[in-house]
């Protein structure tokens, strides 16, 4: 394991009551969707790093709007801690709607209402963050434990 928790934006870009998501294509959950973000680089700000990661991985234009919670994640493997994240759920509001595929994986916007019949498709951690700070509005903190799967 890594000795320091990486510091990571996750972005909720909504758009006409819809939510973009990404499917991933590296990484522990290969074929899930998710939602789009990255690292925070060296002196960069949180709102900053959101606006950048989905500039990044979505060709999406943004404007920061707000931060929704942080999650303590630990990435276990073999009952042990392989990886620990420090998410922060920022709200972004997206400029246009208009989607560029990019290296990251496919992009699809998934309307809010429905988006418990997708459960099985998304990552655990991130249908947890939607579900409690995006839909429920819940601007808050929490820890997640999530069990490796697959590669990466």
């Amino acid at each position: 394991m890594n000795n320091f928790p990486l510091a990571v934006a996750i972005a909720a870009l909504i758009h006409e009551n819809k939510i973009l998501l990404i499917k991933r294509v590296k990484g522990s959950y290969v074929g899930f969707w998710g939602l789009p973000g990255g690292k925070i680089e060296k002196n960069e700000h949180v709102s900053d790093a959101a606006i950048r990661e989905i500039g990044e991985e979505t060709g999406i234009p943004c404007r920061f709007e707000e931060h929704l919670g942080f999650v303590s994640e630990h990435l276990r493997e073999n009952n042990e801690v392989v990886q620990h994240f420090l998410l922060h759920l920022c709200r972004l509001q997206p400029l246009s709607s208009q989607l560029v595929e990019g290296r990251e994986g496919a992009l699809a916007w998934f309307n809010l209402r429905d988006l418990s019949t997708r459960r099985a498709e998304i990552i655990p951690s991130d249908y947890a963050m939607i579900e409690k700070m995006v839909l429920a509005h819940g601007k808050n903190y929490y820890n997640c434990v999530v069990e490796k799967r697959g590669e990466g």
